[in-house]
Parts: structure tokens; C-alpha cells; sequence
């Protein structure tokens, strides 16, 4: 436990990257270096769409601690170890958005790996005394209806083609028609 990293956010500000509006959170560790973590304005939204999440404290404390998650899951990951794999195979993957029979499986997956993440690797938290500098992205988080929808169906039509391929029906034309009576 000795590697764990605290980060508390100092500040949190908006920037616009090759036309793609993000948040920049800077925050210092416990020795005193700073670092920043940019990611898209959407991120929150899309979150939210491939995890089923409407909690926006939720969908922020994982983004911010997606960084310190392992490039890929492995045996060792923490999906892994309570059973959250693709089979009873010896060859079983861990359980991730991707290869999860159902978004409830993808999320207790994440949610378990981020966990692990703030206990072994790091924690990035708002400052204990003071104003939190995350409320902007809070009061700003970009989460609509309309939005969330599309990107739901998105991430679904993608996780089907993943895990069994193309669609039943296949898409011809934009405009389905009703088989008349």
C-alpha cells in the first residue's frame, strides 16, 4: 500500500482542443507535484450511457480515477478475483463493458476495478477545507436526454456486434417500412 498516490484537485477549468470542448482537472499529490487530466466535456455523458449511471458524483469520482486503472485486465484484475469473467474456462477473461453479457455485469465490473484503484494505486479527492473545485463540472456535467439516448444506442448496437456479431435485421435504408397487412 505503500504506492498509493493522493491527489487532491486544486483547480478545474475548461479548454477547447481541435474544436472539442474539455475539462482540465489539475490536481497535486501528496508530495507536492502537480499534474492535469484533460478529457472531453461528453465523457460524463458517456459514461453515463455505457454504464447505466445517473449518479453525476458517480460518473466524475470514475473518470478521475480511470487514469490509474491497468491498461488491460488480466487474471490478477479485480473483476477477476470475485468471479467476473467471460466463462468457466480456464482461458476467461475478465468481465468488461465489452465482453459483459449485461451492462449490470459491465458496471460491478468497473466499479469493483475503480475501487481496487483508490485503494492500491491512487485517490483523487476535492480539498478538505474550501470550495471544491469539481462543482463546475457538477453544475456543468453536459448529461441530456437526447444526448444520453443516442449515445445508449451507440454502445448497444456496438457491445451486440462484440458479442454476437451484426444485428438481426440488417439496417438497408434509414427509413424502416412496416410490412403493410
Amino acid at each position: 500500500m505503500s504506492d498509493l498516490r493522493i491527489y487532491t484537485v486544486d483547480w478545474v477549468t475548461e479548454r477547447l482542443t481541435n474544436g472539442v470542448p474539455r475539462w482540465l482537472v489539475h490536481k497535486i499529490d501528496q508530495d507536492g507535484n502537480g499534474s492535469g487530466y484533460v478529457f472531453p466535456k461528453d465523457t460524463l455523458e458517456w459514461r453515463a450511457a455505457e454504464y447505466g449511471l445517473t449518479d453525476v458524483d458517480e460518473i466524475l469520482d470514475m473518470i478521475l480515477h480511470e487514469p490509474h486503472l491497468p491498461d488491460q485486465p488480466d487474471r490478477d484484475d479485480a473483476a477477476a478475483r470475485v468471479g467476473l469473467v467471460t466463462s468457466a474456462s480456464p482461458d476467461a477473461e475478465p468481465i468488461t463493458l465489452f465482453n459483459a453479457a449485461s451492462t449490470a455485469d459491465a458496471l460491478t465490473s468497473h466499479r469493483l476495478r475503480i475501487d481496487d484503484a483508490k485503494q492500491v494505486r491512487a485517490q483523487v479527492r476535492p480539498p478538505s477545507k474550501g470550495k471544491n473545485p469539481l462543482d463546475v463540472i457538477r453544475a456543468n456535467h453536459g448529461i441530456t436526454a437526447s444526448g444520453l439516448r443516442a449515445k445508449r444506442e451507440r454502445v448497444d448496437i456496438h457491445r451486440w456486434q462484440l458479442l454476437y456479431g451484426d444485428l438481426p435485421v440488417p439496417v438497408l435504408s434509414t427509413a424502416l417500412e412496416v410490412p403493410r397487412a
